[in-house]
């Protein structure tokens, strides 16, 4: 695995500048734990939720159960054909483009339906914790790969320059070097190329012919680059009754 992740990213007059990740040591991975540990500690003193509670809260307060679960089944073994069928190399373009709507549309589905829990989840002691870790790993190993320098003085001055696109995309390649050690595999800035209907699409060199019809919708936010991990969110507390 690579020592560094190196990414483009833009100030907020957009200045383009180039950034890299640099692994971080064992010293500061132990520092990281402290940050994440003192940090759940705080959240589960504050009662906010752990990962066990989450299914136990939502179903007590009717908001998930024995038929949401078999709907999210369901959309799982949907999205699992969809992509199977998309792996056959006899597949023509056309039928393959059909499938590749059917699949996002089934994502979008899936999202829409998870999100009651994914809401939940993402505002858990752990989640909380796994932030805090990750925020602190961009503040000390996010360096400018022009002149070598670091970008943040500490984690407090990274959390103080939130609102800036460049640290919402440090955070983003902190998060995602921290996934690639977890599952021992590099990847990219763009997580959603991994998917089965765009690695299709980019073998099929049909990438280019679908952002050209997109072109029209994207001109409207052409030089705007939202995050795709999402900024950090505000602790959201969800009790059991």
């Amino acid at each position: 695995m690579k020592t560094v992740r190196v990414f483009k990213t833009k100030d907020e007059e957009g200045n383009e500048f180039v950034y890299e990740f640099r692994r971080p040591s064992q010293s500061i991975i132990s520092k990281a734990e402290l940050v994440s540990r003192a940090r759940y500690s705080e959240a589960f003193r504050a009662g906010v939720l752990v990962n066990a509670e989450v299914f136990k809260a939502l179903r007590e307060r009717g908001l998930w159960g024995d038929e949401q679960e078999t709907e999210s089944t369901a959309l799982r073994e949907k999205i699992a054909s969809l992509e199977e069928k998309l792996r056959d190399e006899g597949l023509s373009n056309e039928d393959g483009l059909k499938l590749v709507d059917e699949l996002r549309a089934a994502r979008l589905e899936q999202q829409q339906h998870n999100s009651i829990v994914s809401n939940v989840t993402d505002s858990t002691c752990e989640s909380i914790g796994n932030e805090e870790r990750n925020m602190f790993y961009a503040s000390a190993c996010i360096f400018n790969k022009t002149t070598g320098q670091k970008v943040y003085k500490d984690l407090e001055d990274f959390k103080s320059r939130l609102n800036e696109l460049s640290t919402v995309e440090s955070y983003r390649e902190a998060t995602i070097a921290s996934l690639e050690v977890l599952i021992g595999k590099e990847l990219p800035s763009d997580l959603s190329t991994q998917y089965t209907e765009n690695k299709w699409l980019a073998e099929r060199n049909l990438l280019e012919s679908e952002e050209e019809d997109e072109g029209t919708e994207e001109a409207e936010t052409e030089g705007v680059e939202l995050p795709k991990k999402t900024r950090k969110k505000r602790t959201t507390k969800v009790a059991s009754s």
